[in-house]
């Protein structure tokens, strides 16, 4: 079994949701370093054997408090980073900012960190690791809400069963069988 778990709620929010291409990246910037609010909403009915989290510091927080084993910390299970589409000094709202963001990235825009197949190859890796060293085992996954739709959308490829939200809940676990 994998469960997958978006990390904890981030406490960040902007001074001004108005914001420019440069104000919107140093938002991104701060966002990933942001505190989180810790809550132990995750049932631990389950046990897992071994937890895969991203690398990015509210995951690992997270994954700290919801798991007591041993972490496999890693930035394959990062979250699909996004930058502005443009360098504009007009101001957009947050909301459009980040739309525009995973449109350039669903698009493999030349503005974003990585291309859709270099996420999804990410996916498909982290995925063949968990499957050849704890093929028999519960593995705890904790990641983010983007990736998280990238990494389950190869699990329903390979014959997992499972369901996620439309956009994955901070906190909430989501469990996969191999059918």
């Amino acid at each position: 079994m994998i469960g997958i778990a978006r990390h904890f709620k981030v406490t960040y929010k902007p001074e001004n949701k108005w914001m420019t291409a440069k104000q919107f990246n140093n938002w991104v910037e701060e966002y990933d370093n942001a505190e989180i609010q810790i809550a132990n909403n995750i049932s631990n009915d389950r046990k897992w054997d071994v937890c895969y989290c991203s690398n990015q510091s509210r995951a690992t927080r997270t994954a700290k408090v919801i798991f007591d084993g041993k972490i496999i910390i890693t930035d394959q299970l990062r979250e699909i980073g996004i930058t502005a589409v443009s360098k504009s000094k007009i101001k957009l709202h947050l909301t459009i900012w980040l739309i525009l963001a995973r449109i350039a990235w669903f698009l493999s825009h030349k503005s974003q960190e990585e291309s859709k197949l270099q996420t999804l190859i990410r996916a498909k890796l982290i995925l063949d690791e968990i499957e050849q060293k704890y093929s028999e085992t519960n593995v705890l996954i904790v990641s983010h809400g983007a990736f998280i739709k990238t990494l389950t959308k190869e699990l329903d490829r390979r014959g997992y069963k499972g369901k996620v939200d439309i956009k994955p809940r901070n906190g909430k676990l989501y469990t996969y069988n191999k059918q």
